[in-house]
């Protein structure tokens, strides 16, 4: 039965809006990108970019390693040591930590110094690395890459969602096609419906949906959708769960508040978590 639905614009509670655009995908890419952000706080900010940052023309020196300190940290199994030393430039001193994996130098050993021409303070022991890994570890950037990209597609189409909510044109959807995807959630199948309808213009468009509950849109002979009167193309299913929206006797769409709480607990745990990461790097703590 298609719900008593009034004409646009319509007022879309901000709870449902934020069911929308926190919907199962973003909550899927929330947690990839924060679980990515980890290895990103703890590897490419502790890599060495020497190639880019420390460049020639550089000085050198000789110094003396006061002491080697093997770190948590491996790199193909071998330990990363830490190896400090201390120089002399002009008559003052200078203190700096080279990194280097496997075979290391000696406390008291004599080893040459390269150092930025005129700031003795960027330094490091020549051939060794002035961060504790290569910048070969930048390829853990791959993994917030990848939450990144799910959800700005999967917010933007809660955006869709909302706008269609707000100014869309309802329609009659016939289904058209139905077919398996490759995807799997919580172990049920996802489905691909394609669903026809006529638009304001007299034009036959076609609505798509992908739902793991796909009897919520064959339920009944035809499915209410919504379609954007300026471009038909964009359109959503009524009932594609798990956003499928509820009304009030009026035909007012009815928030989801507690659904909404519930949608917000993933985001707000990765962007406070990084969030006190991030302010720790800055030395705020």
């Amino acid at each position: 039965m298609q719900p008593n639905f009034g004409s646009a614009p319509r007022r879309v509670p901000p709870s449902l809006q934020i069911v929308n655009i926190f919907n199962v995908w973003a909550q899927a890419g929330w947690l990839i990108f924060g679980f990515g952000m980890i290895f990103f706080w703890a590897f490419v900010l502790n890599a060495d970019f020497s190639f880019a940052t420390f460049r020639g023309p550089y000085a050198t020196a000789d110094g003396k390693v006061t002491s080697v300190v093997e770190t948590g940290a491996s790199v193909n199994r071998s330990r990363v040591r830490a190896n400090h030393y201390e120089f002399s430039v002009s008559g003052y001193r200078h203190e700096g930590v080279s990194y280097s994996t496997g075979s290391s130098v000696s406390p008291g050993e004599t080893v040459m110094i390269e150092y930025a021409d005129g700031n003795p303070s960027r330094s490091r022991i020549a051939g060794m690395r002035r961060a504790m890994f290569g910048p070969g570890v930048s390829f853990v950037t791959l993994f917030p890459f990848i939450g990144f990209v799910f959800l700005y597609f999967a917010m933007r189409s809660g955006l869709k969602r909302n706008y269609l909510l707000r100014e869309g044109l309802i329609a009659q959807g016939t289904l058209k096609s139905k077919s398996r995807t490759n995807v799997t959630i919580n172990n049920r199948p996802q489905y691909e419906l394609v669903f026809e309808f006529t638009a304001r213009d007299g034009r036959r468009h076609e609505a798509i949906a992908r739902s793991t509950f796909p009897d919520n849109l064959e339920d009944e002979a035809q499915e209410p959708l919504l379609y954007d009167p300026a471009d038909p193309t964009k359109a959503c299913l009524l009932d594609e769960a798990p956003a499928r929206p509820e009304f009030e006797l009026n035909g007012d769409l009815r928030g989801r508040p507690s659904s909404a709480m519930r949608a917000l607990i993933i985001p707000l745990l990765m962007i406070g978590g990084h969030g006190l990461v991030l302010l720790f790097k800055m030395g705020v703590f």
